[in-house]
């Protein structure tokens, strides 16, 4: 099996997604991310996002940080 590829930093692009972007991401953190998610990191970087990308597990605990933050 190929291995997913890294995205960028996640500090650039997360704050720009759109809510129902930021819900699909926490909502399957291991998996590879969807078009519609590649596609607003792309607009939000203006750079492409490998097909298999996906969250490292720095990423996800960035995530499960802005979650907790926001509590």
């Amino acid at each position: 099996m190929d291995e997913p590829l890294p995205l960028p930093p996640i500090e650039n692009w997360w704050p720009y997604l759109s809510v129902g972007a930021r819900h699909e991401v926490r909502g399957a953190p291991d998996r590879d991310l969807s078009r519609h998610v590649r596609a607003e990191i792309e607009r939000a970087l203006g750079v492409p996002v490998p097909l298999r990308a996906h969250l490292t597990s720095d990423d996800q605990r960035f995530v499960e940080f802005d979650i907790n933050a926001a509590d």
